[in-house]
């Protein structure tokens, strides 16, 4: 991911419609499809980030891991001490250690998910389980994803191939971010068309974290609280994300 988004997601975390909103539907899924708590000092963040997942599942005690030292640095500033450094397709854990692994917008970013799933499953005592939120759509590709250096979109059928493969068998699995999937999907074709009568002309690429008036991002918020109440009872038919809790198959 480029040095400045890592700037753009720390300011932002902790009031946009986006981040917030995926974390309701997190907790949200959790509370309603962990089969049990996890022990304190077993939950995994795998891509941690900047750290909002760490500082608000602290009673969990979790251990933050990224490639990227920018990254682990933000977390640092918020009083985040269990940060370590790590690829996640050879993770630095010892087998069956932890009950819970975080993999928020995470698997897109390795050209080899594969081995980071079957990573996944070996540092994942009997029983845990992976909570994974992911893109959806490869038709939705943009400048967004090429900022953020992911290297695929995901439909459901390929997602649901990879924890198959990977030894997953899925607890909760369903789209998500749904209320403003017509509105993205609009803005990415006037993108299109806007390249296409610029002579798919390249421009600098970054993530589309458009800033909103508050009473508009307030709303969104509100929104996406009413989809994570909504996924404690049933899976959503489309939306720009897909959200999964699957459990290790024994």
């Amino acid at each position: 991911m480029n040095v400045d988004e890592y700037q753009r997601m720390y300011e932002l975390e902790g009031s946009y419609w986006w981040f917030q909103g995926r974390l309701d539907i997190i907790k949200s899924v959790l509370s309603a499809y962990l089969p049990k708590p996890p022990r304190p000092g077993h939950v995994l963040d795998v891509g941690c980030g900047t750290g909002l997942m760490l500082e608000e599942f602290r009673r969990w005690r979790p251990l933050g891991l990224d490639y990227s030292p920018h990254a682990l640095a933000y977390s640092h500033e918020r009083g985040i001490k269990r940060l370590c450094r790590g690829d996640v397709t050879r993770l630095p854990l010892a087998t069956g250690s932890m009950d819970l692994i975080f993999a928020f917008d995470v698997m897109e970013h390795i050209d080899r998910h594969d081995l980071m799933i079957r990573e996944f499953r070996r540092v994942l005592a009997p029983g845990g389980c992976l909570m994974a939120t992911v893109p959806a759509h490869p038709s939705l590709w943009s400048d967004h994803d090429v900022a953020l250096h992911h290297y695929r979109r995901y439909t459901r059928a390929s997602l649901r191939k990879l924890l198959r493969h990977g030894g997953f068998q899925p607890v909760k699995f369903s789209y998500a971010v749904s209320a403003t999937y017509p509105g993205v999907v609009a803005f990415r074709k006037l993108q299109n068309l806007r390249k296409s009568l610029n002579g798919g002309a390249k421009r600098e690429a970054k993530a589309h974290l458009v800033m909103l008036p508050k009473p508009v991002n307030a709303a969104l918020k509100g929104v996406l609280s009413v989809e994570a109440a909504l996924l404690r009872h049933m899976d959503l038919p489309f939306g720009l994300s897909l959200v999964t809790l699957a459990r290790k198959v024994d």
